[in-house]
């Protein structure tokens, strides 16, 4: 794939880059060329020179640029941090446990775009399908940002009982409106509207608060979603004049451990500082007792220490552990196209199990597929067989 010295002016103007900067974005890897089915274009790896990760340049006539979703910082307190950092009122919204995705319709084509930039077929497909996207022909300079949740996805499996769709738990939920271009979201009332106009899920807000007494009201709503066993809030400025920053709850914190000390050799060291740091910092400001910071230590323990446990007795029964996820396809070919998706994302997939399910929409593929943790397997072997610990 060749992009021509036009373009690469065209690209860099549009991106306030110099032509030096792209060739030094190429050069070091950071910007790459890819493609999905005939359509060629150009992602950001990482972020460069205020750029987002996950920025996408469609290779058209136009250039269309799609800009990656900002990064959302973390609270780390309720109090000061909300009160610091807002102007006036501060929208709650619930956070949800999926993976963030931006449709954008270029070229009379809808594409869904994964966080890092790659057009997704399973996404893709699934959003023309559950969607009416009748926006984006009225308004083709926005994306749709938002969260695909549910059992039957293949990033972040979490049963929602709201994604529930007899044969599949599978949904998608709007978070922001923004222009794809500049990146600009829409207040929170008009992207409300507009949901509500062209009949689109979006998520709805728990409350609205004054920032000077926030932090006392999100820790109810923190706590409350605990109990339900659910992610955290997303909190926002009405006007979305200041970046919206999350707060997630101790059973969240909790889940990501187990997952992560399931394949502890491959995700352990990168989650576990971070929400060790959270909970200690939660527990301060909750005020809690000695005996409910036991049982905050216990939940943290158990989620670090028994999936560890639980897997170096599955590798030493001769079990290769993965990470399972069940989807549901309408066609082979979708499947088969997912696949070649998978690979070509280097990742190591088993193929657990492929059947045909009959459904009201006629017949699925239902297939059941593993990711591979080889770093986990393999080093969990070696120190079995005897290996010393560098």
């Amino acid at each position: 794939m060749q992009v021509s010295a036009y373009a690469l002016d065209k690209i860099a103007e549009k991106l306030n880059l110099s032509i030096k900067d792209l060739n030094k974005a190429f050069k070091k890897k950071i910007l790459r060329e890819d493609e999905y089915k005939e359509q060629k274009y150009l992602l950001f790896k990482k972020g460069f020179r205020g750029i987002e990760k996950g920025t996408v340049i469609f290779l058209n006539e136009n250039l269309d640029v799609v800009r990656g979703y900002p990064k959302t910082y973390r609270a780390i307190t309720l109090y000061p941090t909300i009160k610091n950092h807002f102007i006036d009122k501060v929208v709650v919204e619930e956070k949800l446990n999926g993976y963030n995705i931006r449709i954008v319709k270029v070229d009379d084509e809808i594409y869904a775009l994964t966080r890092s930039g790659y057009i997704c077929p399973f996404t893709t497909k699934k959003v023309k399908k559950f969607l009416n996207l009748e926006i984006l022909d009225d308004y083709n300079e926005y994306m749709l940002c938002g969260e695909m949740i549910g059992l039957n996805n293949p990033y972040t499996p979490y049963y929602y009982k709201e994604a529930d769709k007899g044969y599949e738990n599978l949904g998608f939920y709007i978070f922001d409106i923004k222009e794809r271009e500049t990146n600009k979201s829409l207040p929170v009332k008009e992207r409300m509207k507009l949901c509500e106009k062209y009949n689109l899920p979006y998520v709805k807000p728990l409350a609205i608060v004054d920032k000077e007494t926030a932090h006392i009201q999100v820790r109810k709503i923190i706590e409350k979603l605990n109990k339900e066993g659910r992610e955290g809030v997303v909190l926002k400025d009405p006007d979305m004049a200041v970046s919206p920053i999350k707060y997630t709850t101790h059973y969240t914190q909790c889940e990501d451990l187990k997952s992560a000390f399931t394949f502890f050799f491959d995700l352990g060291i990168d989650f576990i500082f971070s929400r060790v740091v959270r909970e200690g910092f939660m527990s301060y400001e909750f005020k809690e007792s000695l005996e409910e910071r036991k049982i905050r230590a216990k939940d943290l323990g158990e989620a670090i220490l028994l999936p560890m446990v639980e897997t170096i007795n599955k590798v030493a029964n001769g079990e290769r552990v993965s990470e399972d996820f069940e989807l549901i396809f309408d066609s082979e070919e979708d499947f088969e196209e997912f696949l070649y998706f998978m690979r070509k994302m280097k990742m190591i997939i088993n193929i657990k199990n492929v059947e045909e399910i009959n459904t009201n929409e006629g017949v699925k593929i239902k297939a059941l597929i593993g990711k591979i943790y080889n770093r986990t397997n393999d080093k969990i072997i070696s120190y079995l067989n005897g290996t010393l610990w560098e």
